[in-house]
């Protein structure tokens, strides 16, 4: 005799692994979402704690804020004393100048031929006028001055005879650039 077993074992022992597999599956899957889950709240735990140490850091720069204004004045302030002590060794520089350049056309004048009526120093030159006995002596004259260090070219502008006291006298006028010598 044959025996023959109706009872569906294959397909009892198919279903409950297919049981057991979707139990496995749910678990893997709840598994996974707890730990998403639990990355969330520390991330968000993470936002939260630097939001608040960002806004202290907002609070403790405006706390810093007048500190920070009081350095911009005083670097405005430290600028335009800079400029202003600029300014004043400009000015001394020139002021030395001038006064090396009056001691120059003064020492090389010579005074028994010829005399100085104007000088008018402006913006690096000097315009010299006078009298002198002869067109040599105003040669003379502008050749001293151009060995001058402070006098870089000295030029005639003009020249005229003039009757001073029965005497034929020369009158000119000079142009002189002026330079700082290197000290």
């Amino acid at each position: 005799m044959l025996r023959i077993n109706l009872l569906p074992v294959r397909q009892l022992k198919k279903r409950q692994r297919l049981k057991t597999e979707l139990l496995g599956f749910s678990a893997v899957f709840v598994l996974v979402l707890l730990v998403l889950v639990v990355g969330w709240l520390v991330l968000v735990g993470k936002i939260s704690s630097l939001q608040e140490e960002i806004v202290a850091l907002e609070q403790k720069k405006q706390s810093y804020q007048p500190i920070l204004n009081q350095i911009a004045t005083l670097k405005n302030e430290k600028q335009l004393v800079e400029q202003k002590l600029e300014s004043i060794k400009k000015l001394q520089a020139g002021s030395q100048v001038t006064v090396r350049v009056l001691d120059e056309v003064a020492s090389r004048t010579p005074t028994s031929r010829l005399w100085l009526s104007s000088l008018q120093q402006s913006a690096g030159s000097l315009q010299l006028q006078g009298v002198a006995l002869d067109n040599e002596t105003i040669a003379q004259y502008m050749q001293q001055l151009e060995a001058s260090e402070y006098f870089a070219r000295t030029e005639l502008t003009s020249s005229a005879q003039m009757d001073v006291v029965k005497q034929k006298l020369k009158s000119f006028s000079l142009t002189i650039n002026v330079i700082a010598p290197n000290s």
